[in-house]
């Protein structure tokens, strides 16, 4: 699956994982940049390519252009962001967190109401 992304890229889904419903259009999703502690599974892949190196996402909010579709259709809760060595974000591993082995998920507010599964 492909979609375009602002600034004449693209990104490509591949499913690694469970099958989840889509948390909507523009779902909310957290973007992990230090150690994860939580409990977690990974749902898939988003890898972000471009004509130039110039338009591939430079910082959180083209990143969040380039993936956030890929993550909400797949049911994600987050994803984990892979930045080259010129700062530039090239990868996305979408993840949903397991609140049935993690305790402080939901007392945290990790998790939304709405995602039990």
């Amino acid at each position: 699956m492909l979609s375009l992304v602002g600034c004449g890229g693209w990104g490509e889904y591949r499913k690694t994982g469970g099958t989840y419903a889509a948390r909507g259009p523009d779902c909310d999703y957290r973007v992990i940049r230090n150690r994860i502690v939580e409990p977690y599974e990974e749902v898939g892949v988003v890898d972000i390519e471009a004509f130039s190196v110039g338009q591939l996402p430079n910082n959180e909010e083209r990143f969040r252009q380039a993936v956030g579709d890929h993550v909400c259709k797949s049911g994600g809760h987050a994803v984990i962001p892979s930045i080259n060595m010129q700062g530039r974000w090239v990868h996305g591993t979408i993840i949903r967190f397991r609140p049935s082995a993690c305790q402080r998920c939901r007392t945290d507010g990790i998790m939304l109401d709405e995602d039990e599964g």
